[in-house]
């Protein structure tokens, strides 16, 4: 691989500990729905899991309704900051990778308004050039819609370009879009990846012999 130049990451469970956060919201709609709570536990599960009938396993419905993304949205949003953090280290290792000159960007299957509400009350959203959601593709992860959207923005090859996420989606976006990955392995999913790291400081002595 050439010098790493643009580092594009997921957001929740790699760079945000949000999972309680996405609970409590899908379970203020469930609860308007008449269903039991789920756990959070479930949730990181089906979540990270490709193929998943998640209005299903949410909701009941076979697809998400109007309401409920109304639901969801107002009570994520008014919510989520209050139990969403960063990982220890993260902000330590965005900062010296943009001190370093690499491009930094956001690929999550989150809305990008989801995305930029709680970067910004983290204090991180400066470090990203760009930020690519869900609502901004035609297809989302494993899709390499995301990825393929930020290298023809950014403008920087693909094989000086990376993707670091925490489940299988992410894995299959980079490896569909033909990018090298490396997995967080404090996030919500695993991986038999071999670039497999298991705090945010070992990942960053990695990425320093990369750029």
């Amino acid at each position: 691989m050439s010098k790493v130049k643009s580092i594009i990451f997921d957001m929740d469970g790699t760079l945000l500990n949000s999972s309680y956060a996405l609970t409590c919201s899908v379970n203020f709609v469930r609860k308007s729905l008449g269903l039991k709570p789920l756990e959070k536990e479930t949730l990181e599960y089906h979540i990270n899991k490709p193929d998943q009938d998640m209005p299903m396993i949410f909701y009941g419905t076979r697809e998400y309704l109007d309401e409920h993304r109304a639901m969801f949205k107002e009570h994520y949003l008014r919510y989520a900051n209050l139990h969403v953090k960063p990982y220890n280290g993260v902000c330590e290792l965005l900062d010296s990778l943009k001190s370093s000159g690499v491009v930094l960007s956001i690929a999550t299957n989150a809305s990008d308004y989801f995305a930029k509400n709680m970067l910004e009350f983290a204090n991180m959203l400066d470090y990203f050039s760009y930020i690519v959601g869900s609502n901004n593709v035609q297809s989302s992860k494993p899709n390499p819609d995301m990825i393929n959207l930020i290298c023809e923005k950014s403008n920087i090859e693909k094989n000086e370009t990376l993707l670091i996420g925490d489940s299988i989606k992410d894995e299959l976006a980079a490896k569909n879009a033909n990018i090298d990955f490396l997995f967080a392995n404090w996030g919500y999913g695993d991986s038999e990846n071999d670039k497999k790291f298991d705090t945010v400081a070992l990942m960053g002595e990695y990425l320093r012999r990369m750029i």
